[in-house]
């Protein structure tokens, strides 16, 4: 490996620990499908998602899609009651 190979592997690893102290951030006072939801709004992919908070990309992939049902609910009932 060169120089540059190892640089670049090594900046790669920096960026990963980076991104996992943000998770262990968001999650923070939040239930894990909170967190979930919000590291998706800011473009995490669910495998990405996954091993952040230690979960698989199925479980994610639900909690992603619940949250987005419950928001559309939550909508639809503010439009009622206006």
């Amino acid at each position: 490996m060169n120089e540059k190979q190892l640089s670049v592997a090594s900046i790669e690893e920096r960026l990963d620990e980076i991104a996992r102290l943000l998770a262990l951030n968001i999650k923070r006072d939040r239930s894990l499908q909170d967190a979930i939801s919000e590291l998706a709004s800011v473009g995490f992919r669910p495998t990405r998602i996954a091993e952040l908070v230690g979960t698989s990309p199925g479980y994610v992939n639900v909690a992603v899609r619940r949250a987005k049902q419950r928001s559309s609910a939550a909508k639809a009932q503010q439009q009622e009651e206006n």
